[in-house]
């Protein structure tokens, strides 16, 4: 895997504003930005859903067709009983490592929950922390959850 390096302190903390002068790759940019130009600590949230995507599937954040990663993981988890389409779409280097299925899938639903259309209904970085985080610790190899407060 190719190790990335990214900027979340685009948005202004709590705030929404204006303006014409964010930069970044398209594919880290939040849809709302795009079309409306309003900036939020939600894009932030967004901007972190697709690196969590890159970690899943090892994937380019654009393809070579132009498309927007975040925009291929619509019905992911459908039919996970036998991990159906997430096994298939994840890096095989998670399976050789020994990453449980069920580890997977709790980052897949929190990046899904990041990419929310609405960004009022994203997660915020506290629950995000404290999803990841919950009795798994393939995950996370510290406990945060007494400085965040995180229900276990």
């Amino acid at each position: 895997m190719r190790a990335k390096i990214a900027s979340f302190g685009l948005a202004k903390s709590g705030q929404n504003a204006v303006t014409m002068h964010i930069k970044g790759t398209r594919g880290y940019i939040a849809p709302e930005y795009l079309s409306k130009r309003v900036v939020s600590t939600k894009m932030d949230v967004f901007s972190f859903g697709v690196v969590l995507l890159e970690l899943i599937s090892a994937g380019e954040v654009i393809d070579e067709e132009g498309k927007f990663l975040w925009a291929r993981v619509d019905g992911i988890l459908d039919g996970q009983e036998e991990g159906g389409k997430l096994r298939e779409w994840m890096d095989g280097c998670l399976i050789e490592e020994s990453c449980t299925l069920e580890s997977v899938m709790r980052v897949m639903v929190v990046a899904i929950a990041c990419l929310h259309k609405d960004p009022t209904r994203r997660l915020n970085m506290e629950e995000i922390v404290c999803a990841l985080s919950r009795n798994d610790h393939d995950l996370v190899p510290f406990d945060v959850s007494v400085e965040l407060h995180c229900p276990r």
